[in-house]
């Protein structure tokens, strides 16, 4: 359980903690939110470092299933890999479990700066503590036997955990209210970082649904917010699912029909970056757009377009579709239409890997490297 500890009268924290330095933090962190390609990296543990003389912290990454994946301090970055100290641990770390699990129930997203601070004393029974594997870890690659985490991001999919020697003893309440109030800096300076972030990736995708010629489009992240909607997908929504729906896109809310229309029937097959969904008499374009970072957390957006059923433009395959063979004028019809692989495969009764040879081809010839470049060739060949 979660667990913020009041501040205690009296005493004087290991930790320097400055007006100067707090100061300092808070503008380092606001140039920081706009000019940084990555938020949490090296350069926000030196400036924790510079200012409060924190030098014994980490940078623990994890997919959103919670899944490890990298750790960062001072040096540098280490990927996950066999050899990982960290793997030693995994299974075993006690907070970790609690993190998430509390992330999961709280539906933790990048825009939380409420503080969420985890002390390893609070999560380890006493009578256990000693002996708790965790602990062996920490101290024998930080020197450590006390720990701070702090838990960032979607189902707090970043942690960052301070340590303390054993000589010094656990952490006081007056350093738990510092790391309180240096949660906030952080949390607040990633939310803005989030947005502005999110604000250019909405204006890259924008220029693909631009590009495609489609009226109504939604765009949202992979945890049911919709972070961008016209006008012309509000009606089209709203015909289907009442006038209420209004209400969900306006607001910051998960849209609970949102899971529906972003699962598929069948897993994506390689090579598909579009999936074809039909609700009554709308056509759903569900296209994927990752942002990749050096710690290998990838976030996932969504830009969906919408149009009547019978709007898209008829093409007719039997000409101006040179060089392809006849065979692959037929496959570049079906994937035009939305067909995975696998639903080709079975219309033309060949195998899968017929048609991904097929796809190649078709790329190859057309100078092409995806199926949403490829509905453009087509569309522009009727003209």
């Amino acid at each position: 359980m979660m667990k913020i500890q009041p501040v205690r009268k009296g005493g004087t924290p290991s930790m320097k903690y400055e007006k100067q330095g707090q100061t300092n933090f808070f503008l380092e962190m606001e140039h920081h939110q706009i000019t940084a390609r990555e938020f949490f990296s090296p350069t926000l543990l030196n400036f924790l470092n510079k200012n409060f003389d924190l030098n014994q912290m980490i940078i623990l990454y994890f997919d959103t299933q919670n899944h490890f994946l990298s750790w960062v301090n001072q040096e540098g970055l280490l990927l996950d890999e066999e050899k990982h100290p960290y793997r030693q641990i995994f299974s075993l770390d006690p907070v970790r479990k609690v993190v998430y699990t509390d992330a999961l129930r709280d539906h933790l997203t990048y825009f939380n700066t409420i503080p969420r601070l985890y002390k390893s004393t609070d999560v380890i029974p006493p009578n256990q503590y000693d002996s708790d594997p965790y602990v062996r870890f920490i101290q024998t690659y930080f020197q450590a036997k006390y720990s701070v985490t702090m838990a960032f991001g979607i189902n707090a999919y970043i942690q960052m955990t301070f340590f303390k020697e054993a000589e010094k003893g656990d952490f006081t309440d007056e350093e738990m209210q510092h790391f309180s109030e240096i949660y906030a800096y952080i949390a607040n300076s990633y939310k803005n970082f989030k947005k502005y972030e999110q604000a250019k990736i909405i204006s890259e995708i924008k220029n693909h649904i631009i590009d495609s010629g489609e009226k109504a489009y939604l765009i949202t992240d992979d945890f049911m917010h919709v972070m961008d909607c016209n006008k012309e997908a509000e009606l089209c929504l709203q015909d289907i699912l009442g006038p209420s729906v209004r209400n969900q896109l306006e607001g910051e809310g998960v849209c609970g029909w949102l899971p529906f229309l972003l699962s598929s029937g069948e897993k994506e097959e390689e090579g598909d970056k579009v999936r074809i969904r039909m609700i009554q008499n709308y056509q759903f374009r569900i296209y994927t757009y990752d942002r990749s970072y050096s710690n290998r957390i990838i976030d996932r957006y969504h830009w969906i377009t919408i149009s009547s059923k019978g709007s898209r433009k008829h093409v007719e395959f039997t000409r101006n579709l040179e060089p392809l063979t006849a065979t692959e004028q037929r496959v570049a019809e079906l994937m035009y239409q939305g067909l995975t692989y696998k639903a080709i495969a079975m219309r033309l009764v060949v195998s899968y890997h017929t048609v991904k040879k097929h796809v190649e081809n078709i790329y190859a010839k057309c100078g092409i490297q995806s199926r949403y470049q490829l509905y453009k060739w087509i569309e522009s060949r009727e003209n």
